[in-house]
């Protein structure tokens, strides 16, 4: 059974992502300074069941576009599965905005806040995680720390959800920042695409 880990995640963001090019080494789930930050503990609910159509069927995508999209634009991806099947979605980060994180000493300290909505249009079902998403910061440097949503009501699941033909799920996911320095570039790379899809955050 393959398993996916944020360091396998991690590893396929960096390894296809030009901007990882030779910052490879400082690729780091941690922030500098960050040690008066909450740090997350791993949590089961973001690993994915035995039951997940990613990884029992094998799922594959085909290459999102070359060029960075803007924010608000949709990546119409297909998808295959090992025995075949085929399915079709999108994917879009729509908005990103800093916030302040609730009950931190480090008054530089900030939460990365995208907006992300994916949604399944034909075939095959989709499962989808938080965790495939990511941001990268100007130095190159992936940040996939991340945190507690402020508000739950709003956020994107952080539980495995499986996606059927006709329905979405959007919401917020929060990564720890500093307000010093914002990301340049939102990611979603999930397992089986050749590389992530990029959106530019403009600076």
């Amino acid at each position: 059974m393959r398993t996916a880990t944020t360091a396998m995640s991690v590893g396929l963001l960096c390894a296809a992502l030009a901007a990882c090019g030779s910052n490879s080494e400082a690729v780091s789930e941690t922030v500098q300074g960050a040690t008066s930050a909450p740090t997350p503990a791993p949590s089961k609910s973001e690993q994915p069941s035995t039951d997940d159509p990613q990884v029992g069927g094998g799922l594959t995508y085909a290459a999102p576009p070359g060029d960075p999209m803007a924010l608000g634009e949709a990546w119409q991806w297909s998808s295959t599965t090992r025995s075949g099947t085929k399915g079709t979605g999108t994917t879009a980060v729509l908005a990103y905005k800093q916030n302040m994180p609730p009950k931190v000493a480090d008054e530089d300290l900030r939460y990365d806040q995208v907006k992300v909505r994916i949604c399944s249009t034909t075939g095959t079902p989709i499962t989808v995680y938080r965790r495939f998403f990511a941001l990268i910061k100007p130095s190159g440097e992936v940040n996939t720390m991340k945190m507690v949503a402020p508000d739950p009501r709003t956020a994107f699941p952080s539980k495995d959800t499986i996606l059927k033909p006709g329905q979405c799920t959007e919401g917020t996911i929060d990564f720890l920042g500093v307000r010093s320095e914002q990301p340049v570039l939102a990611v979603w790379g999930p397992d089986g695409a050749p590389k992530p899809a990029a959106w530019v955050i403009s600076q």
